[in-house]
């Protein structure tokens, strides 16, 4: 769940992507996807944690993951891309 608190403003962090695990992760995944749905994935993923999202707990992760989805597959359907997003890899 999103903390409380409100985020400082400026610089929340930093998100760092690898394409090479990328690339592995959306092979392996349940749903198999290519490098660039997993890097859309773990971006909007690592900008939800920097928010102040969390999925420690099952309702916690019920929620980021619901949002994550929401916030790929909108910008997919913007962008004129097709398919749903890809099941999360990141547990």
């Amino acid at each position: 769940a999103k903390d409380e608190e409100e985020p400082p403003q400026g610089l929340l962090g930093d998100i760092v992507l690898c394409p090479e695990v990328a690339k592995r992760q959306g092979e392996e995944a349940p749903t198999q996807h290519s490098m660039d749905e997993e890097l859309q994935l773990l971006t909007v993923h690592g900008v939800l944690h920097l928010l102040g999202y969390d999925h420690e707990e099952p309702d916690e992760k019920a929620e980021m993951f619901g949002l994550q989805a929401a916030i790929v597959d909108g910008w997919r359907g913007e962008h004129g891309l097709t398919g749903a997003s890809p099941a999360p890899t990141v547990s």
